[in-house]
């Protein structure tokens, strides 16, 4: 069986922004109305601005494709991007926002954007959204003079720029070009400097495009490597368990795991680099340099392992719970005629669920990759050794020595009779010659010395459990045994369907009596295909690490088959 593939998702989870602004336009019922909308976010009045970029925002997350495309036919996408440049900080956080929703909602809208050179606005925003952030970080002069709103204002617009790039880099690679040329590394790493000291969405933001830009992307390792400190920053980072007094320890968690992700994708570069300076230094690579790198795998699976001990079961009962008061509140609302209906409580608990169940998907995936590649490169160079004498010992049906022959040794035996067949006769001149008469030992019966009797199948068995218990002492200490005590189980647990799991269950859970009723379809049938997601992606972690202990240590898989079974 072939060895499972690293896995690489590009359907993460984009959370979008949520407008926060009042009586913004929900529908648009005829082509006149755009212009108008359009128009309003050129007014001299800030409030009108502020308002239709919020209402662009809404509009572009639109179900009906036809409302989306008349705002892009009447070149919504440079009126946005021109509006990043108002003097007006809620103007800039509504048409940055609307961008990115509009980027994570459609394929080629973001190829569009990617096409207006959005990164020309970006890249004037980020040294003043810099020096504002180390202002506040400082607490100097001028960062006192920002007041709670001011910083929030510095905070969201800055999320959602790394969130407009994120996206790109992730749906359109013609993007990555542009964002390699941007020298963005020393603007994001230095958030993982001062945790605890900025909002944990926004580091997780910057971690999530970080993780992401680094994923089989050259150009953006190469800048990552080099960059001082870097490295040793979000070394840091994921060994430090307590990142900040501030900080939950969920959110810690999150952050931890996207630093190992992004030091997991550069690491083969690293590795190959320090190979190729360390290469005629009598013992390689100085035990200080590699260790770190060695340990990583191991601490960033033990993270991930805590992390992912999610009640999927609790996750969903919930979730139920919340649709349906917010079900019943939008029928509150149309019941006394209000067109719109303000953000609730209850849609934040359900922003809140999501995101939670995006960062235990990017657990997955990363904990899927990890095992792939050091799972299987750890069985190759620690286990196969002893696994596969256990495994070729039966196959083989031959002992060398006492041992069982392996395949290599079967082939050298061959060579060594068709050698010796050659000097068949000049041995046999010299066996009769030396007095030595092969017939007379023949009739004397010992060759049945040789023969494979019931004191040699003892011995191999025991010698077989000896490898084998070798072999599962091997593994209990290596990152595959972290996986088959800490990660397994949890993948079981995901991936076992929930009442959320499908439609028809989820609309009965939810208790949706009216199947005409669209939106709120809409909003079911969204949270089921963020719990699917969730049992694919345990489901694809679980496959790598059967293939992986399957191809690897099959002697493991045969002492442990009681154990095994369980796992269906």
């Amino acid at each position: 069986m072939g060895r499972a593939p690293k896995r690489t998702f590009k359907d993460r989870a984009n959370p979008l922004v949520t407008s926060a602004v009042p009586d913004i336009a929900t529908q648009v019922t005829s082509k006149e109305e755009v212009p108008a909308l359009l128009k309003k976010l050129n007014s001299g009045d800030a409030n009108d601005r502020v308002w239709a970029a919020a209402s662009a925002s809404n509009l572009l997350l639109s179900e009906d494709p036809k409302v989306r495309r008349m705002l892009l036919a009447n070149n919504i996408v440079s009126a946005l991007i021109e509006r990043m440049s108002d003097s007006v900080p809620d103007v800039v956080i509504q048409a940055t926002g609307a961008l990115h929703n509009l980027a994570a909602a459609d394929q080629g809208a973001a190829e569009e954007i990617n096409r207006k050179n959005i990164y020309a606005s970006i890249q004037q925003l980020i040294p003043r959204l810099a020096k504002s952030i180390d202002d506040i970080i400082k607490d100097n002069d001028e960062g006192k003079k920002l007041d709670v709103n001011d910083r929030k204002s510095v905070f969201l617009t800055t999320d959602n720029l790394i969130s407009i790039l994120w996206v790109l880099c992730e749906t359109v690679p013609a993007s990555l070009k542009q964002i390699n040329s941007m020298a963005l590394f020393p603007f994001l790493i230095s958030f993982f400097n001062v945790i605890g000291r900025l909002p944990s969405s926004l580091i997780q933001t910057a971690g999530q495009f970080l993780y992401t830009l680094t994923d089989e992307n050259t150009p953006a390792k190469r800048a990552l490597i080099s960059h001082p400190n870097a490295i040793q920053t979000l070394m840091k980072t994921v060994a430090t368990q307590h990142i900040g007094e501030t900080v939950t320890s969920e959110d810690s968690s999150v952050i931890r795991i996207l630093a190992g992700g992004i030091l997991s994708n550069i690491k083969p570069a690293v590795v190959s680099q320090l190979e190729k300076t360390y290469r005629t230094r009598p013992g390689g690579i100085p035990e200080e340099e590699i260790k770190p790198w060695e340990d990583l795998s191991r601490t960033l699976v033990q993270v991930i392992s805590e992390y992912i001990s999610f009640d999927v079961h609790a996750a969903a009962k919930h979730a139920a719970a919340s649709i349906k008061a917010v079900i019943s509140a939008r029928a509150e609302a149309t019941a006394n005629g209000l067109e719109s209906l303000p953000g609730t409580k209850h849609e934040s608990e359900l922003d809140s669920l999501n995101a939670r169940i995006s960062y235990v998907q990017l657990a997955l995936e990363l904990a899927a990759n990890i095992f792939t590649d050091e799972g299987a490169s750890e069985s190759d160079s620690t286990l196969e050794q002893d696994a596969a004498v256990s495994d070729d010992r039966i196959d083989s049906g031959g002992l060398i020595n006492g041992q069982c022959k392996t395949e290599d040794q079967d082939e050298d035996q061959e060579m060594a009779d068709d050698d010796a067949s050659e000097d068949e006769d000049v041995d046999d001149d010299d066996e009769d010659d030396m007095g030595y008469d092969s017939a007379a030992l023949s009739d004397n019966g010992d060759d049945d010395a040789n023969d494979f009797d019931a004191d040699d199948m003892e011995q191999l068995l025991a010698e077989e459990g000896t490898t084998a218990q070798k072999t599962d002492d091997a593994v209990q200490h290596s990152i595959l045994g972290v996986f088959i005590t800490n990660i397994v189980p949890s993948l079981q647990r995901l991936a076992e369907p929930t009442t959320m799991s499908t439609l028809p269950t989820a609309i009965k859970e939810c208790e949706v009596s009216d199947l005409s009723d669209s939106e709120s379809i809409r909003l079911v049938a969204s949270t089921v295909e963020t719990f699917a997601n969730l049992h694919d992606r345990a489901l694809g972690c679980f496959n790598n690490v059967l293939l992986v202990i399957e191809d690897s240590v099959k002697s493991w898989f045969r002492m442990h088959s009681d154990s095994v079974a369980s796992w269906w």
